[in-house]
């Protein structure tokens, strides 16, 4: 469960990441930026309250 809490935190910095880096010059995509906000979300939350 450690590794799948780090993996959703891996996996929404790096859609933010790619999201940043495809639309540099202007904002990046809103819904990209939540769905990526969302899974670190998740994994920050699984790793911070269920496996205290």
């Amino acid at each position: 469960m450690y590794y799948a809490a780090k993996g959703l935190e891996l996996l929404g910095m790096f859609m933010i990441a790619v999201g940043f880096f495809v639309k540099f010059p202007k904002l990046m995509d809103p819904r990209l930026l939540i769905a990526g906000l969302v899974l670190f979300g998740a994994g920050w939350t699984i790793e911070k309250y269920i496996l205290k």
